[in-house]
């Protein structure tokens, strides 16, 4: 959905001094005026977006519209696309020789998010193809007013109810805009919406099981049924869609080529694009039969991962493992000087809240860029149901093996997604750096993070974690060549669980769990690109530093600039030594 949608070991207190020398040093160089009038433009603009987005902006953390559901009618569309052209227009109309570089950077990377709206609500029209956009807004609209605990209970228990009662207009708004539904996409939808009810009925109630009072108690009752059942059909509404579509989740090539350009500040032709994901395939595939042949030459690659991965904690010390696992990680980043780590840097490791259960394994809750109140970040982990046969808890397990559940730490806390984030809060960003974000760099950098770390020496060189760390490219490599594969007409749903099966080594619920995802999410090779531009731009920071090169000094340099795409702040760090060759 696009509505928005260190060189030495440094203590806390230093890396605070770090970042308000930056801030002071910001603030004693004069910026030119334009800069000025753009930052009141951009103000403008978001204040705006959180207007009319109302399940964003609770994420964020604006709370004026916590009661409120974002509208998703056509006409709600078509007033936001005149809106977005307007502002776009005014935006083309800032001379950006009269800005900073920096700021200069923060224009273009609005102009592509604005263009990038307009591309999927304007031209390609998502909202009238994916029935899991509506299903979305529902459940998150909800779920982000119970994660987090950014006002006293009974407030947000009183925006739950006013969301959960927008929830039957907003399926019979869905109901009138989709046209063009895709059986794969019809059967998504239908599991997300059987999903959202049965969270409506379970989850929602036990999140305000402190709230005493009678009445609310009551009004949470009425909403959650009328929400339910109007889940529960639309869940029947989609259902023949499943059988006999009406459209293509395809998007085809140009626009493919498109949502490149303005979601990762890409141009190329796609035989092009496609080739690099290929090769990077070709030479993961490579390597993890090599090192699948050091563990054991007798067996074959997804042989060897089944066996490596039957070592695992049992359930019950599932949290406290992957406890350890993060202050493992957290020393040898600080012994190995990978990058100096934000003042705090303590996280909250607990099982995953039953609401969240059906769709995360393992997850970082970060708080929004401008929550200012509910600011404790929560390292979650979904344990096995214990309901479920002895064998099928094993399997689960399994993916919390001893050798792969820590590189899932570094992915989603040190050093990847829980250190960006945090460092963000930290740095003098403007409000475009702090709410213009790429998923090309967040999860190319959480990607990198992965091999960066065994690389440097995470796992004393033991075979079985490098791996799960190919495991993972794999996987992701998969994506890139699927994803583009899929949406441009060469590969179909059931050549794409194939392609996962063959040569990301997944079982078949796994590679149809993955084929099914790249029919919604055409970009996500994004973890794979990020990580290649991640990878050519630190050799070339290197270049440029020369015998001063460091590894930390690189990272402090690639995150002090929010999570733009890396071509557009390749500029700001590398200056005349930028060559513009981003892979």
């Amino acid at each position: 959905m696009v509505l928005r949608s260190v060189v030495r070991r440094l203590s806390g207190f230093m890396l605070a001094m770090i970042f308000a020398c930056g801030a002071a040093s910001s603030a004693s160089q004069k910026p030119p005026l334009a800069d000025g009038a753009y930052a009141a433009f951009a103000e403008r603009y978001f204040a705006w977006q959180f207007a009319i987005d109302p399940v964003n902006a609770t994420f964020t953390g604006v709370h004026t519209y916590d009661a409120k559901l974002t509208n998703l009618s056509a006409g709600a569309f078509a007033k936001r696309n005149l809106k977005e052209h307007a502002f776009l227009e005014e935006l083309l109309g800032i001379e950006r020789q009269s800005l900073s570089a920096r700021t200069r950077v923060d224009a273009k990377a609005l102009e592509l998010q604005m263009r990038d709206d307009l591309l999927q609500n304007e031209t390609m029209k998502l909202w009238r193809k994916q029935p899991s956009m509506y299903v979305g807004f529902a459940s998150f609209g909800v779920q982000v007013l119970i994660s987090r605990r950014f006002a006293p209970a009974e407030q947000r228990l009183r925006d739950v109810i006013a969301r959960e009662s927008a929830i039957p207009n907003l399926f019979r708004t869905a109901r009138r805009n989709l046209a063009n539904i895709d059986g794969t996409g019809a059967e998504i939808g239908r599991g997300e919406a059987l999903g959202l009810a049965a969270f409506l009925t379970s989850d929602v109630p036990q999140a305000f099981t402190g709230v005493r009072d009678p009445a609310l108690r009551r009004e949470l009752a009425r909403s959650t049924q009328r929400a339910r059942a109007s889940a529960l059909a639309f869940a029947a509404w989609l259902k023949p869609f499943i059988a006999h579509p009406t459209g293509s989740y395809r998007v085809g090539a140009e626009n493919y080529r498109a949502m490149l350009r303005y979601e990762d500040d890409v141009d190329m032709p796609l035989p092009q694009y496609l080739a690099v994901g290929e090769r990077a395939l070709r030479a993961t595939h490579a390597q993890i039969i090599a090192v699948a042949r050091r563990i054991d030459p007798g067996k074959s690659v997804g042989d060897v991962i089944k066996e490596v991965s039957r070592r695992h904690p049992p359930a019950a010390r599932l949290v406290a493992v992957a406890r350890d696992d993060l202050k493992q990680l957290r020393r040898f980043i600080i012994e190995h000087h990978i990058i100096v780590l934000p003042p705090e840097s303590d996280i909250t490791v607990q099982e995953t809240p039953p609401f969240e259960r059906e769709t995360v394994l393992a997850q970082m809750d970060a708080p929004g860029p401008l929550e200012r109140v509910s600011t404790k970040a929560y390292y979650y982990v979904t344990p096995p149901d214990p309901h479920d046969p002895p064998q099928v808890q094993e399997a689960y397990l399994e993916q919390f093996n001893d050798f792969e559940r820590p590189l899932t730490g570094a992915h989603e806390a040190y050093p990847g997604h829980f250190v960006n984030f945090t460092i963000d809060r930290h740095l003098p960003l403007s409000l475009t750096e702090q709410l213009v974000g790429a998923s090309v760099f967040a999860e190319g950098w959480a990607h990198y993070c992965e091999q960066m770390m065994v690389d440097e020496g995470w796992g004393n060189g033991d075979p079985r974690v490098r791996l799960f760390q190919l495991k993972w490219a794999l996987v992701r490599e998969a994506r890139y060549v699927v994803g583009l594969k899929l949406h441009t007409g060469s590969m179909t749903v059931p050549q794409a669980e194939q392609f996962f099966e063959r040569y990301a080594f997944l079982d078949p619920a796994d590679a149809r769990i993955e084929a099914k995802r790249g029919t919604e999410d055409p970009l996500y090779g994004y973890y794979t690109l990020g990580k290649l531009e991640i990878l050519k731009l630190r050799s070339d920071y290197k270049k440029k530093m020369g015998a001063r090169f460091t590894l930390a000094g690189f990272h402090q340099a690639l995150l002090q600039y929010g999570d733009f795409p890396v071509p557009l702040i390749r500029p700001l760090i590398l200056g005349a030594s930028d060559d513009g060759k981003v892979l």
